[in-house]
């Protein structure tokens, strides 16, 4: 009798979405880890940060008047 090949492909599914979860799981936590450096803010410390943006609207019509 002829020996059957073994399939792998399950295994390598399996195992590409184990490598694929655990690396969502690891960005998950590392997504708001910059948030937590850099503390509380106040309303007017974000004011002054908004006083100081710079508007790239492109709209010339508006300025014209």
């Amino acid at each position: 009798m002829a020996e059957q090949e073994k399939d792998n492909t399950f295994t390598v599914v399996a195992v590409v979405t184990a490598i694929a979860i655990a690396g969502v799981l690891l960005l998950k936590m590392d997504e708001t880890k910059h948030l937590k450096m850099s503390g509380e803010t106040t309303a007017q410390q974000e004011a002054q940060v908004l006083a100081k943006h710079k508007d790239f609207n492109n709209d010339i019509l508006s300025q014209a008047k």
